[in-house]
């Protein structure tokens, strides 16, 4: 038996210039960090039956590996050694909220059928061609990576395809004060990345300049989180994530509602410095930095909009394979690159 996890992620800076359409022409820049929030999936290696059994959305057995779930059938076409086997999965957050969760799953997912054997490199590539061209979703591969190395990484997404991972070095102290001062608020509503991204995706591919100009803008926006990384500065950070939101929310017509509109000026006004939803928008998830003096006016403001607190840390763990036999256990990384 193998237990495989891999993390949510939140991204900080630079979320869409990863997608192919923007990124294959003026090459992307995300900056971004995994949380303690993980999906993991169970994998077992049975002779009771001749097929696969998978609990994930759904419980079905099939000797196809034909199952409801998409990015598990992708997955398993792909890499399942045709042996009997049984799958769970688990996640700390709903599916479609923002925070990476599909390409989690992925990740976590492929490094399990593969025994723990890939590189960290290897599982998020692996995982973003399911997605993207498996499955035929306009998504990028910021998630995948983070999920598969861990940690504050800078991804560099160059017109030839290329991936440059760059691990940033963020002081101790400065990430538990993170962990208190940004918050994350869930809108109650899930949606489908990919759905979001298409009005975005179609528009760049399209030489949308209006479109162009505001993805051009979000790159240059990671300069500015580094520096407050590195400045210990969360105010400074948090005003980088509310310039975000503000162009991104201009990228397409479902990627804000009024109802978070509504949301994120009362956060605003409660002493939040700035936020944006996480992921392609849509839904899911609100994170907003407020200092301390700020916090608990802004946790009543969100409260007041029906949105829900999901408490997380940062955590520099990427994605892990535990294999579980009778000989005792062994918790592993994925190989070195």
């Amino acid at each position: 038996m193998w237990i495989s996890s891999a993390p949510l992620r939140i991204s900080l800076a630079g979320g869409g210039t990863d997608v192919p359409s923007y990124a294959r022409r003026f090459g992307g820049t995300v900056l971004g960090a995994t949380t303690d929030l993980r999906v993991t999936v169970v994998g077992r290696r049975t002779g009771a039956h001749r097929h696969i059994r998978a609990c994930l959305d759904e419980c079905s057995s099939t000797a196809s590996g034909d199952i409801a779930n998409p990015f598990a059938r992708e997955a398993l076409r792909r890499h399942w050694d045709g042996s009997p086997l049984e799958l769970a999965s688990f996640g700390d957050v709903p599916g479609g909220s923002g925070l990476g969760s599909s390409s989690a799953f992925c990740v976590a997912l492929v490094s399990g059928l593969e025994n723990g054997r890939l590189t960290p490199g290897a599982a998020a590539e692996a995982a973003s061609s399911i997605e993207m061209h498996g499955l035929g979703r306009p998504v990028g591969r910021q998630d995948q990576y983070l999920s598969a190395y861990g940690g504050f990484r800078l991804l560099h997404f160059a017109p030839d395809g290329g991936v440059e991972v760059e691990e940033i070095p963020v002081d101790t102290h400065f990430v538990r004060r993170l962990d208190e001062e940004l918050m994350l608020f869930f809108t109650g509503r899930t949606r489908d990345a990919g759905e979001v991204l298409g009005e975005q995706n179609t528009r760049v591919s399209d030489s949308d300049r209006a479109a162009e100009n505001r993805l051009h803008d979000i790159k240059a926006l990671t300069a500015g989180a580094l520096d407050a990384l590195k400045n210990n500065d969360a105010t400074a950070l948090g005003q980088v994530l509310g310039e975000h939101w503000n162009l991104k929310r201009r990228l397409g017509s479902r990627v804000s509602l009024p109802f978070i509109d509504r949301a994120y000026a009362d956060a605003l006004n409660a002493g939040a410095s700035g936020g944006k939803l996480l992921g392609a928008g849509g839904g899911g998830y609100l994170l907003l930095h407020a200092p301390a003096a700020a916090r608990e006016q802004v946790r009543a403001a969100m409260a007041g909009h029906g949105f829900t607190e999901q408490p997380f840390r940062f955590d520099g763990r990427g994605a892990r394979v535990t294999a579980v036999d009778p000989g005792g256990e062994e918790d592993r990384p994925l190989s070195a690159p």
